[in-house]
């Protein structure tokens, strides 16, 4: 898989940007899986400092949002609901109210098994982030 670090992401970013404006796509089930602990706390903490130091947050400009299916560093790509899976829901808060992630768009990238999961998965988001009908944070 290309991409799969940060480095192999800035490496990418720095080859294509002389060409074409250029910006991340951060994915927080790949990014898991490829060994980055943000289900944690302290994980989330040095990963975004990493993310900051390698790639550069003003150049993250969107970041997919998808639980895992699959085991911490597991570098197998399945996507779960939002707090379904082993990224959790607690994990998913904390990326969500992350001070310098909070801003970023996220986009729901999560699997649809039955008719609505997709407005599950965006109000799972919305309740996690803390915010309110009508996109006001609490």
């Amino acid at each position: 898989m290309i991409g799969r670090t940060f480095e192999e992401v800035a490496e990418i970013i720095a080859g294509a940007e002389k060409d074409l404006p250029m910006g991340a796509c951060i994915d927080t089930a790949h990014s898991f899986e490829a060994g980055y602990a943000i289900h944690t706390e302290d994980g989330l903490r040095k990963t975004v400092k990493q993310l900051d130091a390698i790639v550069g947050l003003k150049k993250v400009r969107v970041i997919h949002a998808n639980d895992s299916k699959t085991a911490f560093g597991s570098h197998v790509d399945r996507h779960e609901h939002i707090g379904k899976g082993q990224i959790g829901a607690e994990g998913f808060r904390r990326i969500l109210r992350h001070p310098k992630l909070k801003n970023i768009p996220f986009i729901c990238e999560t699997p649809i098994d039955r008719p609505g999961d997709d407005k599950r998965n965006l109000g799972m988001m919305r309740t996690l982030a803390g915010v309110k009908a009508g996109g006001k944070r609490r």
